[in-house]
């Protein structure tokens, strides 16, 4: 596999925020380290990533100076540490999506063999599969109760697993469930409703309960979603806009058009940070005010992108 690294020489600044992104580069497929400065940003670090077979790179996480990406084609888990330089895989089930990890482990929802792969970060070596419901789509886990949750996006189904015992519950959602976030006692998933015209709906589920007790719905399709104390931000690809919706209140507080196409989102110290592909830009939206406050053009496509 073909692996290039590229550094640059800069002078020592603060930064805004220092993110991880995917994208195309004169037609190859990259991994980018970017510092941000207000409408500027300098590449700290370039990864050739085009030696990867047709690699799709579905989603990406940062964790202990470590970029972790899911390559939907190959099956593999990517990891890539940004201080030492080492880059190593592993396989994991039919058509990985999302990660998340906890207690040094890594859990990895596969869409097309409906488990969900166990990581042990150690030795990054899988150590045992979890049967899920059909079409798996985003996992994550509630580090209180030690409770692991799924999406089974062709089963309208929302499945909890006990990490400590054999437990299990299965949570019916408005619609086919794609992500889900944790607030407090409150499980909040994205889902898409089909009836003619695709929908987007936020659901609020209440653990006690295990059941849906509000639900949003957006005309159009979102995408990316993710939640910061009690914020939900999600990108519509449709209206090209973002969405800031209060989890207390359950209503959409703003609504920010970004134009182009937004592919992903990550939310730093003081600002909101969308990616557009087709603009080519990193967009930054001010947490406080909510309003866009810097436009950072970029000299490639971007794609995923994350806080380091």
């Amino acid at each position: 596999m073909l692996f290039v690294i590229y550094y640059m020489e800069v002078i020592a600044m603060i930064c805004d925020e220092k993110v991880a992104a995917t994208g195309m580069s004169n037609g190859r497929l990259m991994l980018f380290l970017l510092e941000l400065f207000g409408d500027d940003y300098i590449c700290k670090k370039a990864v050739d990533l085009s030696g990867l077979e047709k690699a799709s790179i579905h989603s990406i996480i940062t964790y202990d100076n470590c970029v972790y990406l899911a390559d939907s084609f190959n099956n593999k888990i990517y990891k890539y540490g940004y201080n030492d330089g080492d880059f190593l895989e592993t396989t994991v089930g039919r058509d990985p999506r999302h990660m998340f990890i906890y207690n040094d482990t890594m859990y990895v929802a596969n869409f097309d063999s409906d488990n969900i792969s166990v990581i042990d970060l150690s030795t990054f070596t899988l150590t045992e599969s979890i049967p899920a419901g059909i079409k798996t789509h985003d996992v994550i886990v509630a580090e209180d109760s030690k409770m692991l949750y799924t999406t089974c996006y062709e089963e309208n189904l929302v499945i909890e697993y006990s990490l400590i015992s054999e437990n299990k519950r299965y949570f019916t959602t408005d619609g086919k469930p794609m992500h889900l976030v944790l607030s407090n006692d409150c499980l909040v998933v994205m889902t898409y409703f089909v009836n003619g015209n695709v929908h987007t709906k936020i659901n609020f589920m209440d653990l006690h309960k295990a059941a849906v007790n509000d639900v949003i719905e957006l005309e159009g399709l979102a995408s990316d979603f993710l939640i910061d104390k009690n914020m939900i931000y999600t990108i519509n690809i449709v209206d090209k806009s973002l969405y800031v919706i209060d989890v207390f209140k359950r209503k959409i507080i703003k609504k920010i058009f970004l134009g182009g196409y937004p592919e992903s989102i990550a939310v730093g110290k003081n600002n909101i940070y969308v990616s557009n592909s087709k603009k080519n830009q990193i967009v930054s939206v001010d947490k406080q005010s909510l309003t866009i406050n810097e436009t950072i053009e970029l000299n490639f496509i971007p794609d995923c992108i994350k806080i380091i």
